[in-house]
């Protein structure tokens, strides 16, 4: 009997732990994702920071909570193709912010509403795998000029030839008897 209990709270668990809720987000949800936390962020003149994420509905629909007013509020962002609408539960706050999808897959938010001083574009891109990364590194490796790939190198070993000097000239004033 006990084995049985324990073989359907094994069960369970494995069950709740696979299930969709639990599952990881693709990369174009994280980029909808910061579409729609961006968006709410500028909409309302804050640090995106200043917002909690609370969950998805549906599909493409993004809640997060922040103090609003007086009092905590939800706000739901819908990120359609091309345009993200953030709403209030009790409809007190409505929205359209507009972005583009760029060359590179990046979505770019161009909205300044007149109360902001913040004036600069919004870019959520695809996360980079480490392949990319190290793919990055080279080509910018390689498209150096010599001359600072020398200088590089030349400021790299005087760094090691300083700290060599000044642990020695360390040791030999340790070593000294005191007078």
């Amino acid at each position: 009997m006990q084995k049985i209990l324990k073989l359907m709270m094994v069960s369970v668990l494995i069950l709740f732990m696979c299930s969709p809720a639990n599952a990881g987000r693709s990369m174009e949800q994280e980029r909808e994702m910061c579409i729609a936390l961006n968006a709410l962020a500028r909409a309302h003149c804050k640090d995106p920071a200043r917002f909690n994420y609370i969950g998805m509905q549906g599909k493409s629909i993004y809640i997060f909570n922040a103090f609003y007013g007086s009092k905590y509020t939800d706000f739901f962002c819908k990120v359609d193709s091309g345009e993200v609408i953030i709403m209030s539960r009790k409809k007190k706050f409505r929205r359209s912010v507009k972005y583009y999808i760029n060359e590179n897959e990046c979505g770019i938010i161009d909205y300044f509403p007149a109360s902001c001083s913040n004036k600069h574009s919004i870019r959520c891109c695809y996360p980079k795998s480490k392949k990319e990364l190290k793919a990055d590194k080279e080509l910018e490796f390689w498209q150096k000029p010599i001359s600072d790939l020398l200088q590089e190198d030349q400021d790299a070993a005087m760094k090691v030839l300083q700290n060599r000097t000044a642990k020695s000239s360390e040791t030999k004033q340790q070593d000294q008897p005191v007078e």
